[in-house]
């Protein structure tokens, strides 16, 4: 457990640092599709124990998620089980089961539906405990969803809870359901619109997310089929500094991995702006100029994020 982030001024807590340009959304109770998963090119993969399981299939689907945990190797891939949201009769079970049957494989639990501090006390201190009775120092990281009016007045609190917060996800489906958009599809892109739509909870969630040091990722586009759909939402969540999306179908992994990962000229400019740049204050110079451009601290800053996120995917 931490302070509240912005209780003081100082050095935001260590978090781990993990790719996450594409999420691939796998249903818990599909043993078959569980298995196939460890095949994707995924930067992570999460097995869902809320919405793509039937209520009656909840209990027998924790089984299934731990089995497919212990006996399938997802190599490199952040590893995440969505449990159901901590108000409902299925969430206790969920987090014990899971960290009894399978902590050392998963490196986070995701956490639907989030609107208030209290909610994730609950999952922080159900953590604590279980993490205490396994004798483990290991702690699973949180991913936390954002999916409610609620949740997004209540953020700055909710963000605040814990370190181990590893990232802020829209759900834009709930989210238009508790708002009342007229929208049926989820998370699509709406053409009478004047302008980006999720605009606003994109940013808010964006800024809280970089306000305690952890990742902003935006959620699904429902028409899988809709490639230009797709791209077009996860450019748009990109140039608002979003880290990653979800993706419901292995055809959108593709297209988040490129969407997400700096071209290889934008990262030989941002390479070329540090060498610049270092040379400049080694000459004891303030700024520099690169290209006709002028290149300074916020300059550099820019440049070495690009460059993290590059190198982080594989860039060289």
């Amino acid at each position: 457990m931490t302070m509240h982030p912005f209780a003081s001024v100082g050095a935001l807590p260590e978090r781990p640092t993990r790719l996450r340009r594409s999420c691939l959304a796998v249903p818990g109770s599909d043993p078959r599709m569980m298995a196939k998963a460890a095949d994707s090119e995924a930067d992570q993969i999460f097995l869902d124990l809320e919405d793509a399981v039937a209520p009656d299939e909840k209990k027998g689907a924790r089984a299934k998620v731990v089995d497919a945990l212990n006996s399938n190797d997802y190599g490199d891939m952040v590893v995440v089980v969505r449990v159901n949201d901590a108000t409902t009769r299925y969430a206790y079970d969920d987090i014990i089961e899971l960290a009894r049957g399978a902590h050392a494989q998963l490196d986070c639990l995701m956490i639907p539906k989030v609107q208030d501090a209290g909610q994730l006390w609950f999952v922080e201190n159900l953590l604590n405990q279980l993490e205490q009775d396994l004798e483990t120092s290991d702690r699973l990281g949180l991913e936390v969803q954002i999916e409610t009016g609620t949740g997004s007045v209540n953020m700055t609190e909710i963000a605040g809870v814990t370190d181990r917060i590893e990232t802020l996800i829209f759900g834009p489906g709930d989210y238009a359901a508790n708002q009342g958009v007229p929208q049926l599809d989820l998370g699509m892109i709406e053409p009478d619109y004047p302008g980006h739509q999720w605009h606003y909870i994109l940013a808010q969630i964006v800024n809280h997310a970089r306000a305690v040091g952890c990742d902003a990722i935006d959620g699904p586009f429902g028409d899988y089929a809709d490639a230009d759909g797709y791209r077009e939402s996860a450019t748009r969540a990109k140039l608002l500094g979003i880290d990653g999306k979800w993706c419901i179908h292995p055809s959108q992994v593709a297209i988040a991995n490129e969407v997400f990962t700096p071209s290889s000229d934008q990262f030989e400019f941002a390479r070329r702006m540090l060498d610049a740049y270092s040379e400049a204050i080694a000459a004891g110079k303030g700024a520099a100029s690169l290209d006709g451009k002028m290149i300074d601290e916020a300059s550099r800053k820019m440049a070495a994020k690009l460059v993290a996120r590059g190198t982080a995917a594989g860039l060289e």
